[in-house]
């Protein structure tokens, strides 16, 4: 059982509020992560993926990135985590900084190149295609159909970006992926990010808002 949550674009900035308004919006923002964590529990999942936009931006605070992960401390299981297009993987980036900052615990593991991350005794493998530049015009799930995973194991992608010819005009990226590729690449599930709704675009594939 997993639990799939994406943008949560912490450190995002409310201008357009009077500064208490957006303390609080701030704020909700992790109270929003203590809750994913508490359900985590709650629903006893084996793992919780998050689909990309963790944070806002490549600028937020070294206080914003250590809180963030202070809120995920309820739940000890594995936290899977891929940048999206507002913190992609750049050669600087919060991620390097998370790093530095040695804020990332051990049970969060933090994909930052495409690869596959397999957890046996959870029966699972993660096909991750994490965002290493902000908008990209090449699909980055093409190689999942070839990527070879021990067998026994549930394939599980995680990816960032637009399924084609199914999503509104106003979403914010034009990272294309397929809409077809959980059949192509004989996943099981396919845990995306970036429309900001929850959204199934078949019985595999889902935007979880």
């Amino acid at each position: 059982k997993i639990l799939h949550t994406a943008d949560w674009q912490i450190g995002r900035q409310y201008g357009r509020f009077s500064p208490e308004d957006a303390a609080v919006l701030a704020e909700a923002r992790f109270s929003t992560v203590e809750r994913i964590a508490a359900l985590a529990v709650h629903e006893q999942v084996d793992a919780v993926l998050v689909a990309g936009d963790v944070f806002d931006a490549q600028t937020v605070s070294d206080r914003t990135i250590r809180r963030l992960f202070n809120a995920m401390q309820g739940y000890g299981g594995p936290w899977i985590l891929i940048p999206g297009n507002h913190d992609a993987a750049l050669a600087e980036s919060v991620w390097t900084r998370a790093v530095r900052l040695d804020a990332i615990p051990g049970n969060v593991h933090v994909i930052l190149v495409p690869s596959i991350k397999e957890f046996p005794a959870l029966g699972f493998a993660v096909l991750a295609a994490p965002l290493t530049q902000r908008q990209t015009h090449s699909d980055l799930t093409v190689w999942f159909d070839t990527a070879e995973t021990t067998p026994g194991l549930l394939r599980i992608g995680l990816a960032h970006g637009s399924v084609q010819g199914l999503l509104a005009d106003e979403i914010d990226s034009p990272n294309p992926i397929a809409a077809d590729r959980a059949q192509r690449a004989r996943l099981d599930y396919l845990a995306l990010g970036d429309w900001h709704g929850l959204k199934c675009i078949d019985e595999r594939t889902w935007y979880s808002g």
